[in-house]
């Protein structure tokens, strides 16, 4: 992952090596939905898919070389929920919820390239999971502490697009769509063996890799520091699809 952020830095300051250097600065808040990819969850007719929410809220910092690219760094913390549904459990009919929650703060150094009111964005995001609980139906309904079970440190790639809504040359709101895909293991390395977070079934297989798959909404207030650049600059100056 090191070395496809250092290739995005090298790429952006080739294509734009004698753009002025600007800034901008960014609050930003959204939400969404998704669920575990998990082989047993997908294919045994036992188990079921249930997205579940997240939300986040948190700062942006850009590094823009010319107009077209930057380096758009998040900081973020946010909740997520992933759950999945449990059958043929103590031969019974019923279908019980599995439920995983965690918090986490987020770092996510974006390759951006803008083209007029929109952009495109890939990049890394690296996590620090805090206070995982799980809920399990079939057992004890009520929140556990999942801190042993959950990686304390999660990788995702990250790839979206979006526009500038409206705005002018130094406050814009833009908006966007994120696909997030973690390709660590949401189960901790002291657990990655075990059938964790499947436990209700001991005929599974042991060792199967959870990776949380995320879809959010982004809504970004922009601040351009364009002004900082030279005045004869034109730092800052994106189209927006409605300008004031």
């Amino acid at each position: 992952m090191r070395h496809l952020l250092l290739s995005i830095s090298l790429l952006a300051l080739t294509l734009n090596a004698n753009s002025q250097l600007w800034f901008d600065v960014g609050l930003k808040g959204g939400g969404g939905s998704g669920f575990l990819k998990n082989s047993h969850i997908s294919q045994d007719n036992r188990l079921g898919i249930s997205p579940g929410y997240n939300y986040f809220f948190g700062a942006k910092v850009g590094f823009n070389y010319g107009y077209y690219v930057s380096i758009a760094t998040d900081f973020t913390y946010g909740t997520n929920s992933f759950s999945f549904l449990q059958s043929g459990i103590y031969d019974s009919s019923r279908t019980y919820k599995y439920n995983i929650k965690y918090s986490s703060f987020n770092i996510a150094p974006l390759f951006r390239f803008t083209k007029e009111a929109s952009y495109i964005e890939i990049g890394p995001e690296f996590s620090f999971t805090k206070k995982p609980t799980y809920t399990d139906e079939a057992t004890l309904n009520v929140p556990v502490d999942a801190t042993p079970y959950i990686n304390p440190k999660l990788t995702s790639l990250v790839f979206g697009f979006g526009g500038y809504m409206m705005g002018n040359d130094v406050v814009a709101l833009q908006m966007g769509l994120r696909v997030h895909y973690t390709l660590s293991n949401l189960t901790s390395p002291d657990y990655d063996a075990s059938r964790y977070p499947l436990t209700n079934y001991p005929d599974l297989s042991s060792g199967v890799k959870t990776n949380p798959f995320i879809v959010q909404l982004h809504m970004e207030i922009n601040f351009s520091l364009g002004q900082l650049a030279r005045s004869t600059s034109k730092c800052g100056r994106r189209v927006a699809f409605l300008s004031f």
